[in-house]
């Protein structure tokens, strides 16, 4: 299970039309050795295996990637979509000079701009662009300038294709896989790190490069704290856990998140529960496409209210995809589309982090549910 070359000319294309439509001649994308920023991979489906990589794909044509260790040649001319790799260099106009130029990602960026005659570069999200390397770029070119085209190639990873889909699938699964086995994982005398140990294996065992999991004693804030809080904690007796399982399949999130209870669920937070179950199916009742993400935000408000509850926060959950975050529901508008991965947890405000988290798929005519853990929480 990979994406394929199809998958690559769908969103060059795209890309190469946001491009055209702001009359910006490359659009430029990086990442670092943790894989952050995404968009380097979405335009290449590569990974960087040491410290950071940028491509340049070009609007008319070509794609190139830009490597900051000679052993990321190989790999990448293995497994990148980018037609040609590039080792980082000193810009070609400190070349010879003898002293202070080491070689750089930003100077290989801005000798391949420079060489291609490019003036506008467009960039998704400049604040997080690398200072050095725009002053680097700017001193190579004269007068060339940088677009932000974050809206257009945002969008464009908020909607999923089946491809995509498919690996949201898959990574919902392997969820599923660990929500099965969680009452052998959690056991009352494991420490901490035996748990997240346990689930981070299976994860891997299932072909994940990443997870993000937590196993966190509820109420929030009773519990004592040291600086490693996941190491030598225990599971005790009686008590309830928040466990998250957020593995990450070929670069693509999917999350399942309950509570754990090793005795008695406090009556309090049993009932904390139901209502933010039924307040979360009561926004997914109108999830389709065409409703504002702000409509399913008023339906969830209103049914914790009807509960007698309040909400913590205007956000009750996050798109995912190649980010676990990709995007933060806020409060701010987003026009529901076919395609779109969400999770979805209400939060009360008189009970933070007591939640149930799935992850769900926007189709033509509703919501799917992508993972298949029971709703209610686990009782062991």
């Amino acid at each position: 299970m990979d994406l394929t070359a199809r998958e690559r000319d769908r969103r060059w294309a795209a890309i190469r039309k946001a491009l055209a439509r702001q009359d910006v001649d490359v659009f430029l994308a990086f990442s670092d050795f943790g894989d952050q920023s995404t968009l380097q991979r979405y335009v290449t489906n590569y990974r960087s295996g040491y410290d950071y990589s940028a491509v340049l794909l070009y609007r008319d044509e070509g794609c190139e990637q830009i490597v900051s260790h000679p052993g990321n040649m190989m790999m990448s001319n293995q497994l990148s979509w980018a037609t040609e790799s590039f080792w980082m260099a000193v810009p070609h106009s400190r070349a010879r000079q003898n002293s202070g130029n080491d070689p750089t990602v930003g100077g290989q960026i801005a000798n391949r701009l420079a060489d291609h005659g490019v003036k506008r570069i467009g960039v998704a999200g400049m604040e997080y662009f690398p200072t050095g390397w725009k002053e680097t770029i700017t001193a190579e070119i004269p007068g060339v300038e940088f677009v932000d085209i974050w809206d257009d190639v945002h969008h464009l990873r908020l909607v999923k294709s089946e491809d995509e889909q498919a690996l949201v699938r898959e990574a919902c699964r392997i969820s599923d896989v660990i929500w099965d086995q969680m009452g052998d994982i959690v056991q009352v005398g494991r420490k901490r790190y035996e748990v997240l140990a346990d689930i981070e294996h299976i994860i891997r065992s299932h072909g994940c490069e990443d997870s993000f999991n937590l196993c966190m004693s509820l109420p929030v804030g009773k519990e004592r704290m040291d600086r490693n809080p996941y190491s030598a904690l225990p599971i005790e007796d009686d008590s309830v856990y928040l466990v998250e399982v957020s593995p990450r399949f070929l670069g693509y999130y999917g999350q399942q998140t309950g509570l754990v209870s090793t005795g008695t669920i406090p009556e309090d937070m049993r009932k904390a529960v139901e209502a933010a179950n039924r307040a979360r199916d009561k926004g997914l009742e109108i999830a389709q496409p065409g409703v504002d993400l702000v409509e399913m935000g008023q339906a969830i408000e209103g049914q914790l209210r009807a509960d007698g509850y309040a909400s913590a926060t205007p956000s009750f959950g996050h798109a995912c995809g190649m980010e676990l975050e990709d995007l933060h529901i806020d409060g701010n508008s987003l026009i529901l589309e076919e395609g779109m991965t969400f999770i979805f947890h209400p939060l009360l405000a008189e009970h933070p982090a007591i939640m149930r988290a799935d992850t769900y798929l926007i189709t033509g005519s509703g919501c799917e549910r992508l993972t298949s853990g029971s709703l209610e929480p686990l009782q062991l």
